[in-house]
C-alpha cells in the first residue's frame, strides 16, 4: 500500500511566510523605534509602514482594492501584538538583532513573490510585476527609514533590491513552463533568501561604478 503526502499550498506557504516577514518587519521597526525613543504610538505607526507599506503602495499603484490588509485584519492584529511585546522586552530583542536577518530575509522574499503574484493577475507586463515585486519587499523598509530621518539601507550598498530582483525574474521566467505551483513560488522564495544571506554572511556589495578621476 502506498500513501501520499499532501503538500500544503502553496498559497497556504506564501501567506504563513508573510505573516514571518510582517512579524520580522514590525520587530526591527519597534526596535528602531524605541531607539528613536518614540512612544507607543509612534512605534506602531513605524512598524505599520514598515511591515506593510510597500503593500500598501503596490495595491494603490495598481488599483487593487480593497487593499490586502483591509480585508485581513490579521495583518494589523500580528503588527500591534509584536510591536507591543517588543517594546515590553526590547533589551531581549536588540540582542538577536543579527538573528532577525534570517526572518527579513524570509519576509523579503515573500513579500517579492506576492507583488509579482498581485501585478501579474492584474495583467502587468513583466517589468512592472518586477518592480511590484521589489517595491513590495523593500518598499516598507523605505517609507519607515524615510519617516525615521535615515538613508533607508536598501538604498545603500547592501544587496537587498538586487535580491527580490534576482528571485522575481526567475519566477517569471517560470510561469509559463507548466512547472507545479508548489515548486514555483517555494523555490523562487528560497533563491531570494539564499541571494540575501549570503550577501550577509560573505558581505557582498554592489560595485561603485564612479569613474575615478586620474591624479596629476
Amino acid at each position: 500500500m502506498t500513501y501520499e503526502i499532501d503538500l500544503p499550498q502553496a498559497q497556504t506557504i506564501v501567506y504563513a511566510l508573510d505573516m514571518v516577514g510582517v512579524g520580522a518587519s514590525t520587530i526591527a521597526a519597534s526596535v528602531l523605534a524605541k531607539r528613536l525613543k518614540l512612544d507607543i504610538t509612534g512605534a506602531f505607526i513605524i512598524s505599520v509602514l514598515g511591515s506593510i507599506g510597500g503593500g500598501t503602495v503596490r495595491d494603490l499603484l495598481i488599483n487593487r482594492h480593497p487593499i490586502f490588509w483591509l480585508r485581513d485584519l490579521n495583518y494589523l492584529s500580528l503588527i500591534l501584538f509584536l510591536c507591543v511585546l517588543t517594546l515590553i522586552f526590547y533589551h531581549y530583542f536588540e540582542k538577536i538583532d543579527r538573528s532577525l536577518r534570517w526572518f527579513d530575509a524570509i519576509g523579503l522574499a515573500a513579500f517579492t513573490i506576492i507583488g509579482v503574484q498581485a501585478a501579474l493577475s492584474r495583467g502587468m507586463s513583466a517589468p512592472i510585476a518586477i518592480c511590484m515585486g521589489a517595491m513590495t519587499g523593500a518598499g516598507g523598509g523605505v517609507l519607515r527609514d524615510i519617516v525615521c530621518r535615515q538613508i533607508p539601507l536598501v538604498l545603500q550598498k547592501e544587496i537587498y533590491i538586487t535580491a527580490s530582483i534576482v528571485g522575481s525574474v526567475y519566477y517569471i521566467m517560470l510561469q509559463d513552463t507548466g512547472i507545479n505551483a508548489w515548486f514555483h513560488s517555494i523555490s523562487s522564495i528560497a533563491l531570494i533568501v539564499v541571494v540575501r544571506m549570503l550577501a550577509v554572511y560573505r558581505q557582498w556589495n554592489l560595485p561603485d561604478i564612479t569613474l575615478k578621476m586620474k591624479e596629476k
